[in-house]
């Protein structure tokens, strides 16, 4: 085993037992619905500077890229970006013990990958193979491991404790990871970099209601994501979770 394996062992071992202690200290007395949010205070500071980035850099650029870029230019560099979380979604749908998911994954992967000319378009979706995205976070949860308290990221934004972990570990269990050069791990993170751009612009609508016309725009992304985080754990799907803006790939 080379030294990078059993860093990345060392990590999903290590995220592991971060993510059981913290989620088991999540106080069952938290009423079922509620959302537990102990670090409040910082995470409203946060969110306020999420929020500054967001006005002064990330939604403008955003409205640029929708208003400069083709809309045709603009899908495929979606469908690259979404072609390219396949393989860790088809890992996670594996660990999850869902075959059906997993099949569908790796059906839509390999269709899109090869007819779809390296995920540029989606054939997939026009013959009915329809994306199921899921992530480690999710996989810990169908373990029995309790979502935690609320967090607000730096940049990132939203999420909990258990979807922090899976954060990482999604990155180091990723296949991609294990088989691109370095070189190519740049030109993935830009690609995908641009994709969040092109989610920013596309949810511009939503995310305005959430954060600039809400009276308390923190109140209402954390209701806005722990809503959707629960609504696909249950395996429900509903409108939110097609337009959910913190989605991501």
């Amino acid at each position: 085993m080379n030294a990078k394996h059993k860093i990345y062992n060392w990590l999903i071992s290590a995220t592991l037992v971060v993510s059981l202690g913290a989620c088991a200290g999540n106080g069952q007395s938290v009423a079922e619905g509620e959302i537990y949010d102990p670090f409040e205070s910082t995470n409203r500071a946060i969110h306020d500077f999420n929020k500054m980035m967001d006005s002064a850099v990330v939604g403008p650029v955003a409205t640029v890229y929708g208003t400069v870029v083709p809309e045709e230019v603009r899908m495929i560099v979606d469908n690259t970006a979404s072609n390219l979380g396949q393989p860790n979604a088809f890992v996670n749908h594996i660990l999850q013990g869902d075959g059906d998911g997993a099949s569908t994954t790796l059906t839509r992967f390999l269709l899109n990958s090869t007819i779809g000319i390296a995920g540029l378009f989606d054939p997939a979706t026009e013959m009915g193979v329809f994306d199921e995205p899921t992530d480690f976070g999710e996989t810990l949860a169908v373990w029995g491991v309790g979502e935690g308290a609320y967090l607000e990221l730096p940049i990132v934004g939203p999420s909990s404790v258990r979807d922090t972990v899976g954060i990482v570990v999604d990155l180091a269990i990723d296949p991609l990871n294990h088989v691109v050069t370095r070189e190519q791990a740049y030109y993935l993170m830009a690609l995908r970099g641009v994709n969040l751009i092109g989610k920013r612009n596309t949810y511009d609508d939503l995310i305005s209601i959430l954060l600039y016309e809400s009276a308390d725009s923190y109140a209402a992304q954390r209701l806005s994501y722990m809503q959707n985080k629960r609504h696909a754990v249950a395996g429900e799907t509903v409108i939110e979770d097609l337009e959910d803006p913190y989605a991501f790939e």
